[in-house]
Protein backbone atom coordinates (compact mmCIF):
# COMPACT_ATOMS: atom_id res chain seq x y z
CA UNK A 1 0.00 0.00 0.00
CA UNK A 2 2.88 2.60 0.82
CA UNK A 3 4.68 1.59 -2.47
CA UNK A 4 1.15 2.69 -4.47
CA UNK A 5 0.78 6.12 -2.64
CA UNK A 6 4.80 6.67 -3.00
CA UNK A 7 4.59 6.00 -7.00
CA UNK A 8 0.89 8.00 -7.12
CA UNK A 9 2.49 11.05 -5.20
CA UNK A 10 5.26 10.83 -7.72
CA UNK A 11 3.10 10.54 -10.90
CA UNK A 12 1.27 13.74 -9.59
CA UNK A 13 4.19 15.28 -8.88
CA UNK A 14 5.17 14.79 -12.41
CA UNK A 15 2.30 15.61 -14.31
CA UNK A 16 2.16 18.95 -11.65
CA UNK A 17 5.40 19.72 -13.11
CA UNK A 18 4.77 19.09 -16.46
CA UNK A 19 1.97 21.53 -16.95
CA UNK A 20 3.75 24.61 -14.75
CA UNK A 21 6.34 24.02 -17.09
CA UNK A 22 4.02 24.06 -20.19
CA UNK A 23 2.04 26.94 -19.13
CA UNK A 24 5.33 29.23 -18.10
CA UNK A 25 6.82 28.34 -22.32
CA UNK A 26 3.60 29.00 -23.53
CA UNK A 27 3.56 32.66 -21.56
CA UNK A 28 6.92 33.34 -22.78
CA UNK A 29 6.45 32.33 -27.03
CA UNK A 30 3.27 34.58 -26.12
CA UNK A 31 4.89 37.81 -24.81
CA UNK A 32 8.13 36.79 -27.33
CA UNK A 33 5.37 37.70 -30.43
CA UNK A 34 4.25 40.83 -29.84
CA UNK A 35 7.11 42.72 -30.86
CA UNK A 36 6.26 45.64 -33.04
CA UNK A 37 5.83 49.16 -31.00
CA UNK A 38 4.46 51.88 -32.35
CA UNK A 39 7.53 53.60 -33.10
CA UNK A 40 9.03 50.85 -35.10
CA UNK A 41 9.34 51.37 -38.89
CA UNK A 42 8.24 48.62 -40.90
CA UNK A 43 8.82 47.81 -44.26
CA UNK A 44 5.92 48.05 -46.67
CA UNK A 45 4.63 44.55 -48.15
CA UNK A 46 4.40 44.59 -52.47
CA UNK A 47 2.69 42.71 -54.30
CA UNK A 48 -0.32 41.85 -51.54
CA UNK A 49 -3.06 41.06 -53.39
CA UNK A 50 -5.78 41.58 -50.88
CA UNK A 51 -9.61 42.89 -51.30
CA UNK A 52 -11.30 45.80 -50.80
CA UNK A 53 -15.01 46.61 -51.39
CA UNK A 54 -16.28 49.90 -51.37
CA UNK A 55 -20.08 50.69 -51.01
CA UNK A 56 -20.16 54.39 -52.06
CA UNK A 57 -23.91 54.75 -51.02
CA UNK A 58 -23.17 53.91 -47.11
CA UNK A 59 -19.71 55.22 -47.28
CA UNK A 60 -18.39 52.14 -46.10
CA UNK A 61 -15.23 49.51 -47.12
CA UNK A 62 -15.01 45.89 -47.05
CA UNK A 63 -11.70 44.03 -46.12
CA UNK A 64 -11.95 40.24 -47.16
CA UNK A 65 -9.10 39.10 -44.49
CA UNK A 66 -9.44 35.63 -46.44
CA UNK A 67 -7.19 37.16 -49.32
CA UNK A 68 -4.67 37.98 -47.27
CA UNK A 69 -1.94 35.63 -46.91
CA UNK A 70 -0.13 36.47 -44.02
CA UNK A 71 -1.35 37.10 -40.58
CA UNK A 72 -2.54 40.90 -39.26
CA UNK A 73 -1.90 42.47 -36.03
CA UNK A 74 -3.59 46.06 -36.02
CA UNK A 75 -5.13 47.99 -38.38
CA UNK A 76 -4.51 52.15 -38.94
CA UNK A 77 -6.39 54.83 -40.87
CA UNK A 78 -4.16 57.79 -41.36
CA UNK A 79 -5.54 61.06 -42.62
CA UNK A 80 -3.45 63.35 -45.12
CA UNK A 81 -1.12 65.18 -42.73
CA UNK A 82 0.38 61.07 -41.36
CA UNK A 83 -2.04 61.43 -38.24
CA UNK A 84 -3.70 58.04 -36.75
CA UNK A 85 -7.78 58.76 -36.87
CA UNK A 86 -8.76 54.98 -36.53
CA UNK A 87 -7.11 52.29 -34.81
CA UNK A 88 -7.92 48.63 -34.41
CA UNK A 89 -6.15 45.32 -33.11
CA UNK A 90 -6.93 42.82 -35.62
CA UNK A 91 -4.88 39.67 -34.19
CA UNK A 92 -7.21 38.31 -32.48
CA UNK A 93 -10.10 38.11 -35.26
CA UNK A 94 -10.53 34.68 -37.56
CA UNK A 95 -8.73 34.40 -40.67
CA UNK A 96 -11.58 34.72 -42.75
CA UNK A 97 -13.27 37.60 -41.26
CA UNK A 98 -14.71 40.53 -43.23
CA UNK A 99 -13.57 43.73 -41.72
CA UNK A 100 -16.16 46.51 -42.24
CA UNK A 101 -14.53 50.45 -42.09
CA UNK A 102 -17.62 52.66 -41.69
CA UNK A 103 -16.22 56.08 -43.34
CA UNK A 104 -19.58 57.86 -42.90
CA UNK A 105 -18.62 60.01 -39.79
CA UNK A 106 -14.83 60.62 -41.47
CA UNK A 107 -14.50 64.19 -42.59
CA UNK A 108 -13.76 63.99 -46.75
CA UNK A 109 -10.25 63.85 -48.11
CA UNK A 110 -7.82 61.77 -48.46
CA UNK A 111 -7.60 58.44 -45.87
CA UNK A 112 -4.65 55.99 -46.12
CA UNK A 113 -5.78 52.33 -44.48
CA UNK A 114 -2.75 50.55 -43.55
CA UNK A 115 -3.13 47.15 -42.21
CA UNK A 116 -0.05 45.98 -40.28
CA UNK A 117 1.59 42.58 -39.66
CA UNK A 118 4.44 41.21 -37.71
CA UNK A 119 6.95 41.84 -40.15
CA UNK A 120 5.48 44.55 -42.31
CA UNK A 121 2.28 46.41 -43.51
CA UNK A 122 0.26 46.46 -46.26
CA UNK A 123 -1.55 50.18 -47.07
CA UNK A 124 -4.80 51.33 -49.45
CA UNK A 125 -5.34 54.55 -50.23
CA UNK A 126 -8.81 56.08 -49.64
CA UNK A 127 -10.73 59.29 -51.02
CA UNK A 128 -13.76 59.90 -48.46
CA UNK A 129 -16.02 62.27 -50.94
CA UNK A 130 -19.06 65.10 -49.67
CA UNK A 131 -22.33 63.77 -50.02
Amino acid sequence: MQLRKLIFTVVLFMVAFVVVEAQTSMATVASDRVTVSDEEDLPELKGENWTFYHDKEHKVYYIDFETINVNLNELRIKNSKGEIVFQDELWNLPVNTIYELDFSKFNPGRYEVELRTFTGYIKKDVLVETE
